[in-house]
């Protein structure tokens, strides 16, 4: 532990990664339609840090009025938990494996607890985005007809018709939804309203 380090100062600093990440992130995802695997490792390594580094609050975290560093144990187990639930919309082909390993970074923020609140309110940002994305684009036709395709493939249990790497009305960079879902995460928290 740093002892100039209080708990205010540690969360701002956390709070300031995050930022200093996500800007990063929205960059890249509009440029490329990836996010870098150098600003994975990066996230990863800046949250695992300052969990250890921080001064210590287990029962706090990031997102809490008295925070504290949770520790790398708890560190590393947000990140497995941030992997493990984006996981399945990677294997069924409904997001890229740097959004993964994105959430997986970002668990390594939040511990694993509010890595599961923070992955729910994102794919909730995330849905929201399409849709405005969607309307603004005059392409619900493609896209309704797209899912109606997938929903109809998973419920026959044959094979998987549409793919979404070819078949796609529109991809979205999906840091925008990141973005948006961790700031609603954060000030739901923060602000006693609550989360998922």
């Amino acid at each position: 532990m740093i002892p100039a380090l209080t708990p205010a100062s540690w969360q701002l600093w956390c709070f300031a990664t995050l930022a200093l990440v996500m800007l990063m992130a929205i960059e890249a995802d509009h440029r490329e339609r990836r996010i870098p695997n150098v600003l994975v490792v990066f996230t990863i390594a800046a949250g695992v840090a300052l969990h250890v580094l921080g001064p210590a609050n287990e029962r706090a975290g990031l997102f809490d009025t008295f925070p504290g560093a949770l520790g790398a144990g708890q560190a590393l187990l947000g990140i497995v938990v941030g992997l493990l639930v984006f996981l399945p919309f990677y294997f069924f082909g409904a997001m890229g494996a740097g959004d993964v390993k994105f959430m997986a970074a970002l668990g390594a923020f939040t511990g694993p607890w509010d890595a599961i609140g923070l992955a729910l309110t994102i794919l909730v940002a995330g849905g929201v985005l399409a849709l405005a994305r969607m309307l603004m684009k005059r392409n619900s036709r493609v896209v309704l007809g797209n899912v109606m395709v997938l929903l109809g493939s998973w419920g026959r249990g044959g094979p998987q018709v549409f793919n979404p790497a070819t078949q796609s009305a529109d991809r979205m960079p999906y840091a925008f939804a990141f973005a948006l879902g961790l700031v609603a995460y954060g000030y739901a928290r923060l602000s006693g309203i609550g989360a998922f």
